[in-house]
């Protein structure tokens, strides 16, 4: 019998598909989890989260006056701003709990010490889906994040061998009322790679990136650049007699400094020469964490530092694009549906194609 090239790449496409089989199937799984994963403990505890916005919030030291009074002695170390108005502030006391509080009338939805059931699941699903290990500092992490960066190349070698198959007949529908349950399987199986084909190529393409340490050091040759610089916080100044300035003129400097920016997050000063430090998020920071930082003298009210994002490594602008990307970041609500749904159909696919391996084996 002749060998065709159909005939090579359709055993290439099988036996990547069987080798990568399971790995991919725990990828999908977890990847439509972690496509949703900043949103999943708000859904769960939506009294702890959710809130009522309106026109203005209250200036921030009236909600830490609140919010320390109720939990004296406690200081607030930190608070976190929500990306949507209508979820909750978490300040962060310095004796350990964190306190959801409404921005609007400074009243305390709840409080949590340590992270919630939810957040050690999520969080499990998350190193599983890196390093199919729940612990980044397991003994088989290193090993499991090869695997899982492995088990991406290979959907990237599966994309474009599939559709080389697909090509031929270009059929691109599923014939429900065909007689064997075969035929349906072989064309949910085709449909499925032709819709979400491209979806899921980007998504194996940017982990990848994301799992090879060689694809970030690629970054950085091909930007010339190097990793993000981690400038040393500095002091303030401290005056003796003197009132140290309100976190809301803070707030105010660090905005007038980055106009662009929205504040992500703060760092109260709790001893004398700490200074003010506004964590900021410039628009064209898609993904989940903000880079951004400007300090400010708790006594002075002058920038000590600014860290901007925008100016710092192109190379890890990059990776962090990348990032956005892979986790649907970039288009919000719409990217995080089509990443976990992309995620759901590729354990369709790998289902389907197994389920036609095993009916021709056994033919």
């Amino acid at each position: 019998m002749a060998v065709t090239a159909r005939k090579v790449v359709l055993q290439i496409h099988l036996y990547l598909g069987l080798f990568g089989a399971i790995f991919l199937v725990i990828l999908g799984v977890t990847g439509s989890v972690m496509a949703f994963e900043g949103d999943i403990d708000h859904w769960l505890d939506p009294n702890l989260w959710y809130l009522t916005a309106r026109a203005n919030p209250l200036p921030e030291s009236e909600l830490i006056g609140k919010v320390e009074r109720r939990f004296a002695p406690a200081r607030a170390g930190a608070i976190q701003f929500p990306l949507q108005r209508n979820l909750a502030q978490v300040m962060q006391l310095s004796t350990g709990p964190a306190v959801f509080v409404n921005p609007y009338d400074g009243s305390i939805l709840g409080e949590r010490i340590g992270p919630s059931k939810t957040q050690r699941i999520l969080g499990y699903i998350h190193q599983f889906h890196l390093r199919l290990a729940t612990d980044a500092r397991s003994a088989i992490a290193p090993a499991g994040k090869a695997i899982v960066s492995y088990a991406g190349l290979v959907l990237c070698l599966l994309g474009p061998t599939g559709l080389i198959l697909w090509w031929r007949t270009k059929r691109a529908s599923v014939q429900w009322n065909a007689a064997s349950w075969f035929r349906r399987c072989f064309d949910l199986h085709r449909c499925i790679g032709i819709y979400a084909g491209a979806f899921l190529w980007i998504a194996a393409f940017t982990g990848v990136l994301i799992g090879f340490n060689a694809a970030e050091k690629a970054i950085y040759s091909l930007t010339h650049s190097s990793g993000p610089s981690r400038p040393r916080l500095p002091q303030s100044v401290p005056v003796p007699g003197a009132t140290p300035i309100g976190v809301d003129q803070a707030l105010d400097t660090a905005r007038r400094t980055m106009p662009s920016a929205s504040v992500d997050s703060v760092f109260l000063p709790l001893s004398p020469k700490a200074p003010f430090v506004m964590v900021m998020r410039v628009p064209e920071e898609t993904s989940g964490s903000a880079h951004s930082t400007v300090a400010v003298d708790q006594y002075s009210g002058n920038v000590l530092q600014v860290h901007d994002f925008l100016n710092d490594s192109l190379g890890y602008r990059w990776i962090r694009f990348n990032r956005s990307i892979h986790t649907g970041d970039i288009w919000g609500l719409p990217g995080h549906i089509i990443v976990s749904v992309s995620s759901l159909l590729l354990v369709a696919m790998v289902i389907t194609g197994l389920t036609i391996w095993w009916k021709k084996l056994a033919v």
